[in-house]
């Protein structure tokens, strides 16, 4: 899929977005899911426009930095990330469900511990953050990849060993019964409670309104409207 990026209007809130079934998707050309209604509600509070441009998460991240997009949803905060992003607060929800790695289910490894993650290759999305220990490690074999799809593919024709990823994120990319008999889940998972935040570039028009955007959020969480949007997902 390709992407344009043009000169928007000041009232256009531009947001980078990467797909992510449930959470962002395109389907016959208009953009569905939480992160996209996320943002729309945020819009419209601030009386804006949207306007979204697809991109793989480590083309959207550049976007941001070069100031091509105003924003994006649902990301983690790290200090490389900061270099070039502000973060809206409150986060706009805590992701409690556990980064898990996948394995083939033919495959005689055993991944108990963080350690044994050592002597594998591990497929990662490219530009994406995990956490700290894992995204900082340099004797970790890490394999960059540009989509979910290619994680999975690449597990099932044997070219990675494992990759990690939140169950709810993966299994719209894999069949059911492939999930079910050919990839099993390792014993050990990273289970730390992360918040998912707004960010905007430093390089937006937006980064000197930190404090009205950030109120902005507050007030969706307070009055219900982001658990609602986030329930509606769920459910």
């Amino acid at each position: 899929m390709s992407f344009k990026i043009t000169a928007q209007p000041l009232n256009t809130i531009v947001f980078a977005m990467h797909i992510e079934p449930p959470f962002s998707n395109i389907v016959d050309g208009i953009f569905i899911g939480e992160n996209i209604d996320i943002a729309n509600a945020l819009a419209a509070k601030l009386n804006k426009k949207v306007s979204f441009v697809y991109c793989p998460p480590a083309r959207c991240f550049a976007l941001l930095q070069n100031g091509q997009a105003d924003m994006m949803i649902a990301i983690r905060k790290t200090e490389t990330r900061k270099q070039f992003l502000k973060y809206l607060e409150p986060p706009i929800k805590m992701q409690k469900l556990p980064l898990q790695f996948y394995i083939h289910a033919d495959n005689k490894i055993e991944l108990k511990s963080y350690e044994d993650l050592h002597s594998l290759n591990i497929g990662v999305l490219r530009g994406a953050s995990y956490f700290d220990q894992f995204d900082q490690d340099p004797q970790l074999t890490k394999i960059p990849l540009t989509n979910y799809k290619q994680l999975v593919d690449m597990l099932l024709k044997g070219r990675i060993d494992t990759f990690l990823e939140r169950e709810e994120t993966i299994t719209p990319w894999v069949d059911q019964e492939i999930y079910n008999t050919r990839i099993k889940i390792a014993k050990f998972a990273y289970d730390k409670t992360v918040g998912s935040y707004i960010a905007v570039s430093k390089k937006s028009v937006l980064a000197n309104e930190i404090t009205q955007l950030s109120q902005a959020v507050k007030d969706l969480s307070d009055n219900g409207e982001l658990q609602a949007i986030i329930n509606k997902v769920r459910n």
